[in-house]
């Protein structure tokens, strides 16, 4: 089916070409990115950076509350994204300076040039592709986390209705389950999905546990690891609507294709895979070919 495009992301790097320190928005220092994530430095695609960021290095904001993507955690960044970031400085030979945002906080921050690449889950979806363009990290569908004391069926989409849903601020859930909620729900003579909504994904998740809300909406890979985490949880069988999630820059910044470059150096040299598989999230939804989603190509193949 034809893939959509999804969600949002901070730290800093400070190598020259070499030996690399990464320093976290939170003020709190991390260390190096193991061997195989951090490989030498690919002088073709540092060339192939604008002179601003090879001199300056890259600003990027990482979402603080979407594991296994990007969270923080005892004053730390952490998450397969951020390690990604991590192999992505060292491998472009500049300091990236993360800073961990909320999620609604990245996109006007992307605007207005406080920072310059968004690791956040992205998904690029036709009002963020206005203004900005994406590079996909992986692909990833909805689906929907529930207390194992309180099961659900949740099967298809008609499941859904009548039922009380969390979702993220700012999230692609919100948009596509009030249009799920009023043609499916609604038209059929259903009652309406409860949708409400949260500006962190931890109160998303809080509101399930508490029993103010039945369900929350997020990616199937994000509600597995939550499910693993936790033991508390049970995901739902239905998982829908895959969309890319990855890195957003702002429109026609040549950082984009640069970003695109360096994570298809990632997949042919391994790292990718290792990343992917450290934090458990490599059995689907991986990529084989790194692109780059613009308003002008939505659907790049």
């Amino acid at each position: 089916m034809s893939k959509q495009v999804r969600r949002a992301a901070m730290a800093s790097w400070r190598p020259g070409l070499g030996a690399a320190v990464l320093v976290l928005g939170l003020a709190a220092p991390v260390g190096m990115a193991s061997a195989q994530d951090a490989p030498a430095v690919d002088k073709a695609l540092h060339d192939a950076l604008p002179k601003d960021y090879q001199d300056n290095g890259v600003k990027v904001a990482a979402f603080n509350d979407w594991p296994p993507d990007e969270f923080a955690e005892g004053g730390a960044l952490k998450g397969w994204s951020i390690d990604m970031a991590k192999a992505m400085s060292a491998k472009l030979g500049v300091p990236f300076t993360l800073t961990g945002t909320s999620f609604e906080a990245i996109l006007p921050g992307l605007a207005g040039r406080r920072f310059d690449a968004g690791f956040a889950s992205f998904a690029p979806v036709p009002d963020r592709l206005k203004v900005l363009d994406f590079i996909p990290q992986r692909s990833d569908g909805t689906a929907y986390a529930y207390l194992k004391a309180n099961p659900l069926k949740i099967d298809e989409l008609k499941d859904l209705c009548g039922k009380s849903v969390a979702v993220l601020t700012g999230a692609f859930d919100f948009q596509y389950l009030t249009k799920l909620s009023a043609e499916t729900c609604v038209k059929g003579g259903l009652p309406p999905i409860g949708l409400q909504q949260f500006t962190t994904e931890s109160n998303a998740e809080l509101a399930v546990s508490s029993g103010r809300v039945q369900l929350v909406a997020a990616g199937s890979a994000k509600l597995q690891y939550l499910a693993k985490q936790t033991g508390t949880y049970a995901v739902s069988g239905l998982a829908v609507n895959e969309l890319y999630n990855g890195i957003g820059v702002r429109k026609g910044d040549p950082l984009g294709p640069v970003l695109k470059n360096a994570l298809q150096a990632m997949i042919d040299d391994g790292s990718y895979l290792t990343i992917m598989a450290r934090w458990g999230v490599d059995k689907q939804g991986l990529l084989k070919k790194a692109v780059l989603v613009t308003a002008e190509d939505p659907d790049p193949k």
